[in-house]
């Protein structure tokens, strides 16, 4: 991985304060069928996006493979997608927001988690900047539907 990836780092992270209530933004983050539509660098989303749930996300940065990831959430809150590539060894994709004057500040994170976190990149985003890009598209998409 390039300069700045999650393989030299333990964890990434953007945010975006969105004129928008929380619950567009959530509606956003958790509609496995959109997430093509609106430039997340998701290609596609397998299953439903729910507390408990597994879904299968293939991205841009994953080529064509797909990752297999574990959904927990505190809805309107709270959210973690969760890859584990073995015992003490897995990828966390997080998402919290909050409310902030009228508005909603998203804020996203991965991390790369355990003794062994140099050996994988993360199947989310290639760093920061695609982070910073994920974030950028859910405000565009949360602010065009109001």
């Amino acid at each position: 991985m390039g300069k700045g990836g999650l393989s030299r780092m333990a964890a990434v992270q953007a945010q975006q304060l969105i004129k928008a209530r929380g619950s567009t933004v959530w509606d956003i983050i958790t509609d496995s069928g959109n997430f093509e539509v609106w430039n997340s660098g998701i290609t596609s989303v397998t299953g439903v996006i729910r507390n408990g749930g597994t879904i299968k996300v293939r991205t841009r940065h994953g080529g064509s493979k797909s990752f297999r990831l574990r959904v927990e959430q505190v809805p309107g809150e709270t959210m973690t997608w969760t890859r584990v590539v073995m015992p003490g060894l897995g990828a966390v994709r997080t998402f919290v927001l909050t409310p902030r004057d009228g508005m909603t500040l998203l804020l996203v994170s991965d991390e790369i988690k355990g003794p062994l976190r140099g050996i994988i990149g993360s199947p989310f985003s290639a760093g920061e900047q695609d982070l910073q890009g994920f974030v950028n598209a859910v405000k565009e998409r949360a602010e065009l539907l109001g």
